[in-house]
């Protein structure tokens, strides 16, 4: 037999349990903005889009400096970065496409997928949605702006 001669257990890592939380609020506000967005399109085309979504875009960049510098959970802030990255990529690929599609061009990106630029506000609106779980589960009760 071989016995640990200090007789204490080895030590496990710690891992940071995340609160539970009921997201169905969080999807009905989600899918508002969408709806929103989709109108704001309908009215005044791709400008009004750009603009409604510019918001989200400020509020999620602020918010993922909130996290990385904040939270000490390794996994809360590397989903922040991703979520900012892939609403960051649409946000680009909505304002080249969605410009030369209201001045009636060909979109620069993807031409052959003619309706990504109107597909973006979804992702980008999905970063959202991803960083107000991300702090539901793993922030601190009250962080700066709260998502409902």
């Amino acid at each position: 037999m071989t016995e640990d001669p200090s007789g204490e257990e080895p030590k496990k890592p710690f891992v940071p349990r995340s609160r539970p939380f009921n997201p169905l609020a969080t999807y009905v506000v989600y899918t508002g903005l969408v709806l929103v967005g989709y109108i704001l399109f309908w009215l005044w085309s791709y400008p009004a889009l750009i603009a409604f979504t510019m918001l989200f875009v400020i509020i999620l960049i602020r918010d993922t400096h909130h996290v990385v510098n904040t939270y000490e959970i390794s996994f809360a802030r590397k989903a922040a970065i991703v979520n900012l990255c892939y609403s960051l990529t649409f946000f680009v690929v909505l304002i080249v496409n969605g410009i030369a599609l209201s001045r009636g061009l060909t979109p620069p990106i993807l031409p052959e997928v003619t309706e990504l630029a109107s597909w973006s506000p979804i992702f980008i609106l999905g970063g959202v949605l991803g960083m107000s779980n991300i702090k539901r589960m793993y922030g601190p009760r009250k962080t700066g702006f709260q998502y409902p």
